[in-house]
């Protein structure tokens, strides 16, 4: 299908989608990857030159920017929780400008970097230096702060990502990101966690009973571990983080930027640092997949990564996990609720309280924190602009927590208009964990669109 054949399916679907709500007020099912089959890989373009927990499934950004209803090009959209940047990444493809923000380093570090234009020749000749330099250079480098070094990693995969990343610090900054990305993304793949969980778990082969093909696949991994090549490993993420470069380089020459303006959705500045907030009424359309209540380890999925690349001291994980919304840790003098105005979300809390007072005090501040965050939407959006929420529901100490339908009651009564809303369900849980009795999985994603009177 060419680019206008596609824009007229997806216009076409927005419309009936439009019509069926406004008659039925139901909830509409929908698959957006039978919606959307022209995306058969996930590895598109730059979306994943570093791995990333929860990453939001590409076909749904994909589809609200190539239409003729919510946005033309050139528009501002944004994404202020953008994670890795996938909102930022299919804004430019679609000709639109794209700012994002997020708490996490790591992930403005990543989105930032994908979504950039590179010198792939410069850098594959930098590339080829890096190694040699690092092979080569028999000093002992001074390790970054990393939390429980020793027990993530060998003494020789230490002592190789050292000698790497002090060749990497030595490059032009315009050209160290790419490397830093890629050395992060080395990182966890040559450490002993696992890598089929997102947060650090190490591997542990007597979990599983003897002679299982699990155990033994972790007991040849591990054992593959102690002699790993980490200049080679890192290596090849490199060239195949270049090849991804040029095949988004070669399919997209405009002047459209992205670009990571604040470390808070609360708080939307000009660049992140400053005080100065971006204007009221400037951005057409807000694609975003906000943190889910009481079930979010970013900061402690991506801490190996935030010590190696130095965007993080030990100390400094609790300060951006604290930054977080949806964050778990209080301490017990913060343990306490409040009325957040959402009268079913208040009565629930209050359920939750009698239970467990730590789990209603997560997402009693989730919402609070929520609640600031969907008010500087509201802030910046223009007259006529729309704003697109992915959000999932899950269970707290067996209460279901109706996410979508809380969010959905405030901004209908900050005056938006709802224009539908979709579910679709999850096919990876990503960062969602399950605890026993006071927390669920969750199952589907709801997809709601709301218009800026």
């Amino acid at each position: 299908m060419g680019k206008k054949d596609i824009i007229n399916r997806n216009t076409s679907f927005i419309n009936d989608f439009l019509k069926e709500y406004a008659e039925y007020k139901k909830p509409i099912e929908v698959s957006f990857r039978k919606l959307i089959p022209e995306i058969k890989n996930i590895d598109r373009y730059t979306h994943l030159i570093h791995s990333y927990p929860a990453k939001l499934l590409v076909h749904i950004p994909y589809f609200f920017l190539n239409n003729d209803v919510f946005s033309n090009e050139g528009d501002i959209v944004l994404d202020p929780f953008g994670g890795s940047g996938t909102v930022l990444l299919e804004s430019i493809m679609a000709n639109r400008n794209a700012i994002g923000a997020d708490a996490n380093p790591l992930a403005r570090l990543i989105a930032e970097t994908k979504t950039s234009r590179q010198d792939i020749n410069k850098l594959e000749k930098l590339l080829a230096l890096i190694i040699k330099k690092a092979k080569n250079n028999k000093e002992d480098f001074l390790i970054p702060e990393v939390v429980n070094c020793d027990y993530w990693y060998s003494s020789k995969a230490q002592r190789e990502l050292s000698s790497i990343l002090n060749e990497i610090s030595l490059v032009e900054e315009k050209y160290r990101n790419f490397f830093l990305v890629s050395f992060s993304n080395c990182v966890k793949k040559v450490s002993y966690a696992d890598p089929r969980i997102s947060v650090p778990v190490k591997l542990n082969p007597e979990r599983y009973s003897i002679g299982s093909t699990v155990r033994k696949s972790i007991e040849e991994k591990l054992d593959s571990l102690k002699s790993i090549d980490v200049y080679e490993k890192f290596r090849i993420i490199s060239q195949e983080n270049l090849n991804r470069f040029r095949l988004f380089q070669a399919d997209h020459k405009s002047e459209f930027s992205g670009k990571i303006i604040s470390d808070d959705a609360r708080r939307l500045t000009t660049s992140v640092g400053s005080k100065r907030r971006i204007p009221k009424n400037s951005v057409q359309m807000i694609i975003t997949s906000p943190p889910y209540a009481s079930a979010q380890k970013y900061i402690r999925s991506s801490s190996l990564s935030l010590g190696w690349t130095n965007l993080s001291t030990i100390d400094g994980l609790s300060k951006l996990n604290n930054k977080n919304i949806g964050r778990e840790n209080y301490k017990k003098s913060e343990i306490q609720i409040f009325e957040t105005g959402i009268f079913d979300a208040d009565n629930l809390i209050s359920k939750i309280y009698i239970k467990n007072p730590l789990r209603a005090t997560i997402v009693c501040n989730y919402l609070k924190e929520m609640i600031e965050s969907l008010d500087e939407m509201i802030r910046v959006i223009k007259s006529g602009g729309y704003i697109i929420l992915i959000v999932g529901n899950n269970k707290v100490c067996g209460f279901e927590f109706n996410t979508e339908q809380y969010i959905t009651s405030y901004l209908i009564n900050r005056g938006l208009l709802l224009q539908f809303k979709l579910i679709d369900d999850i096919k990876s849980f990503g960062l969602m964990t399950k605890r026993n009795k006071t927390a669920d999985i969750i199952s589907r994603e709801w997809v709601l669109a709301f218009k800026k009177q």
